[in-house]
């Protein structure tokens, strides 16, 4: 009467483990929401600005240990209303596009994973000046990093990530933008 109980639960602690510790290579979509801060003025008036912040995500894992993603991120609103480099106020919306190739190391239910790639951004906004209101549009491709953790179960994946942008808009003006999130993957194929 015993055995047959031990056994059930060893299988089912079996099929359990294995479920959980499987990657689920494959092809991913995905989104985050969270705050991003960029540094905004220049060295005699740097501070920084939040702002809600979110992203798309479709990636790619064919091993293990590697994977490469592409997002669509938004970063919000940067807004001020002190004087920063010769302007009163401004208001700066960031946003752009990513790739990264993407490095995981496994622990039990969690991935570890690190990445670096590259940034395409546009920030576009206005500002008022002692001479009148200013249109403002900056734009470029720069270094990007990130780190983060992952919780699998089978093909869905809960995300803390934290990523840099080393880019430069506005001669200084507005610069290094990061981004904290927590969001959430599917492996679908």
């Amino acid at each position: 009467m015993r055995m047959p109980l031990v056994i059930a639960a060893c299988a089912a602690a079996a099929s359990l483990a294995g479920t959980a510790r499987a990657q689920d290579n494959g092809i991913y979509l995905g989104g985050s929401i969270g705050r991003s801060s960029t540094d905004i003025g220049d060295a005699a008036a740097l501070f920084d600005d939040e702002a809600s912040a979110f992203k798309l995500v479709a990636g790619l894992r064919p091993l293990d240990w590697f994977g490469v993603e592409a997002s669509y991120i938004d970063l919000g609103e940067v807004e001020q209303t002190q004087n920063v480099a010769d302007f009163a106020d401004f208001r700066f919306e960031q946003k752009g596009t990513d790739a990264f190739g993407v490095f995981f190391y496994d622990v039990a239910l969690f991935d570890l994973f690190a990445k670096a790639g590259l940034v395409r951004w546009d920030i576009d906004g206005a500002g008022s000046t002692s001479a009148g209101r200013v249109d403002m549009s900056d734009d470029g491709t720069d270094f990007a990093w990130g780190v983060g953790a992952q919780v699998r179960l089978r093909s869905i994946a809960v995300r803390l990530e934290y990523e840099r942008f080393e880019a430069e808009a506005f001669d200084g003006l507005a610069e290094k933008p990061e981004m904290l999130s927590v969001g959430m993957t599917w492996t679908f194929f």
